[in-house]
């Protein structure tokens, strides 16, 4: 798989994950935050949905919150998490979001977290090691 350096406008993603999930983290209800950002440059995000019987990804919410409002591509996907970790940390998107992130866009990037820092791949690549 090719890894490419992320950019500032990747950290910016990062940074508006991290704050959506510190500002609304509650432990076994919502762990995940996610930034979506709109080929139009618009970021959108979500946070992860818990319940006992449904778990909705965060990046389904912020990729729903686009396509709310109109967007129908997407330039690049970050996925934070808070569950069980020290620090807020990048994570996989799990195997469903990897689809519905290809549906949309397969060129989409997916900012990932390889050897302790953050890189960025195409959404296309991910699928096959999910």
């Amino acid at each position: 798989m090719k890894y490419v350096d992320i950019t500032q406008k990747d950290q910016e993603l990062i940074e508006t994950a991290t704050a959506i999930i510190k500002k609304n983290f509650l432990r076994g209800k919502h762990h995940v935050g996610s930034a979506v950002r709109a080929k139009s440059g618009k970021i959108y995000a979500g946070i992860h949905l818990d319940s006992q019987n449904v778990d909705v990804c965060a990046e389904n919410v912020a990729m729903g919150m686009a396509v709310s409002n109109g967007e129908r591509k997407f330039d690049s996907i970050v996925a934070i998490q808070m569950r069980d970790v020290p620090r807020p940390t990048i994570i996989l998107p799990c195997k469903t979001c990897q689809e519905l992130i290809n549906f949309y866009e397969t060129e989409t990037w997916v900012i990932v977290e390889v050897d302790g820092q953050p890189k960025k791949c195409r959404a296309k690549e991910l699928l096959t090691f999910a």
